[in-house]
């Protein structure tokens, strides 16, 4: 059988697509390559001219490409051009995808079911790889001491959001699926992709898949003719609400009354005769107990080093000190910091506190639990003045500031696309942040960066950019449009979403391809 030149051509587009969606997941190099093939297999078929006409007619198509239009304005009026270029670079895909999908043919429901096939496929071999890496199977270049390392293709929050709308996408064929062998197979991985999450410990992940899936179902309560879903929707939500509450409210209560002490007449010396320090000004508490009273360095090392392989001047398996790990943790029993105290330790608690636990309340507690308890941790102490370089919650709000500050000196039309790392650099000066120089960072804010970048105009012009399409088309009625829609927007408010490949390719590929890719009943429910 003779196969038609134009239908080489599809093969070509459905593969570029293809080799795009197993890069999201697992190499940016594929991302890259994916879109060559289909720019090249774009341009060898033909008919340039009336394809770029086409894309001009279609105004949704231009409108997005439009981000980047914003991005090389801020040329004009920026000094790092090195650091604009690569920017632009990276942007790139928000021109180039909109472009070739715009103007090649829709994919038929068969084909795109293969795609969004191949995609998930590719999400859940992430994971597997994820998990090889943890258990040591699959040999890393540096040893993992955060569970989030484990995502070593793609930073763990833009995996996380890959999961999410994996876990989206699953669904959606759940409900269209006719035949029980898959649908249980479709379970099966919905569950496996909520538990990899909480293994993932990205918090971002999990606050964005319970955030959509409260909007999902309200989406059904909303447009739905019939009673019993709405009934379920509401109750469904209803439930997730009030059992986040119930399960939120013994981890947001303070640690109580801070321990009060008058260090005139606390003892002087440890059981051994030792001497204990004591640092007054240091009011550091774990569960309300001081850190800084009762402790005997001498002591604690050497009945330390003898129980533990990890040196008291070495680092837990999380990446931080070990001796602090020790000290919030045996302060955290409301115990002293001595030879005795360390060896009433049990087995068990040397095991967690070399594992990087530092808190008694955190043992036997699930990865996602201790995350959270931390993150509380982390903005008490930021609440108290204290150190949180390292503490990636604590440290946005810092992000926050310095991007706001900015944005208040060049509130019109921003800093251009290549100023933002130098002014930054300056922010963090002027406001006197405690971050070091290896913690001063973008905003992690996407609505922020593009603010700090382009000023209020460009802040209008993104958000316009965003939302046009969404209710030109009442895109509320797509099922699989809405799900990216809610996790891409979710996902702007905690991270700089469109400054990195992954992100970028993740938004530029699904907007395009859902909006202009596919026969529009193959996606709408």
């Amino acid at each position: 059988m003779q196969v038609s030149r134009p239908q080489i051509h599809k093969w070509i587009y459905f593969f570029s697509l293809s080799v795009i969606a197993v890069g999201m997941p697992l190499s940016e190099f594929l991302m890259s390559i994916g879109q060559i093939i289909m720019a090249a297999n774009w341009f060898i078929e033909g008919n340039v001219i009336e394809k770029f006409k086409q894309f001009w007619k279609n105004k949704t198509a231009v409108l997005i490409s439009s981000l980047l239009l914003l991005h090389a304005l801020g040329l004009i009026y920026t000094s790092d051009f090195e650091y604009a270029l690569n920017d632009l670079r990276i942007k790139a895909p928000i021109l180039i995808l909109a472009v070739l999908i715009s103007t090649s043919e829709p994919l038929t429901k068969q084909v795109f079911d293969w795609l969004m096939a191949i995609f998930v496929a590719s999400v859940v071999t992430g994971t597997f790889i994820s998990m090889g890496v943890y258990d040591g199977i699959v040999p890393v270049k540096t040893p993992v001491t955060d569970m989030r390392d484990i995502s070593i293709f793609i930073s763990h929050i833009r995996f996380s959001l890959l999961i999410c709308i994996s876990i989206f996408i699953i669904v959606g064929y759940f409900f269209n699926e006719p035949q029980h062998l898959r649908k249980f197979l479709f379970v099966i991985a919905v569950i496996w992709l909520v538990v990899f999450l909480t293994i993932l410990d990205s918090l971002t992940g999990v606050v964005v898949l319970v955030a959509a899936a409260c909007v999902l179902l309200l989406r059904t309560f909303l447009i739905s003719n019939k009673n019993w879903q709405k009934l379920l929707a509401l109750t469904i939500v209803s439930t997730i609400i009030a059992g986040t509450v119930f399960y939120l409210k013994p981890l947001i209560k303070t640690d109580g009354a801070i321990q009060q002490v008058d260090y005139w007449k606390l003892e002087k010396k440890t059981a051994n005769g030792n001497p204990y320090t004591y640092y007054e000004l240091n009011k550091d508490t774990e569960n309300g107990y001081l850190l800084w009273i009762y402790v005997c360095w001498p002591e604690v090392e050497r009945a330390w080093d003898a129980r533990s392989s990890i040196k008291i001047s070495e680092k837990n398996k999380r990446g931080d000190d070990i001796k602090f790990t020790l000290i919030r943790y045996l302060s955290s029993k409301g115990w002293r910091k001595d030879s005795l105290a360390v060896a009433s330790l049990s087995d068990y608690e040397i095991k967690q506190i070399e594992n990087g636990i530092a808190n008694i309340n955190y043992v036997g507690k699930s990865k996602i639990t201790m995350r959270i308890m931390e993150t509380l941790w982390e903005l008490q102490d930021y609440k108290m003045g204290r150190d949180m370089n390292g503490h990636s919650v604590a440290q946005r709000i810092e992000f926050w500031k310095a991007g706001w500050h900015i944005f208040k000196k060049h509130p019109l039309i921003g800093v251009g696309t290549g100023d933002i790392k130098n002014e930054y650099a300056s922010a963090y000066n002027e406001i006197k942040s405690p971050l070091d120089t290896e913690h001063r960072l973008r905003s992690h804010n996407q609505y922020l960066s593009i603010a700090v970048a382009f000023g209020t105009l460009g802040f209008i012009w993104f958000i316009i950019v965003l939302m046009y399409p969404f209710v030109r088309y009442r895109l509320w009625n797509n099922y699989l449009y809405f799900t990216f829609f809610l996790i891409a927007i979710l996902s702007f408010l905690n991270e700089d979403t469109l400054e990195t490949q992954p992100g970028l390719t993740f938004f530029a590929f699904f907007n395009a391809l859902l909006l202009f890719g596919v026969k529009k009943e193959i996606v709408t429910q």
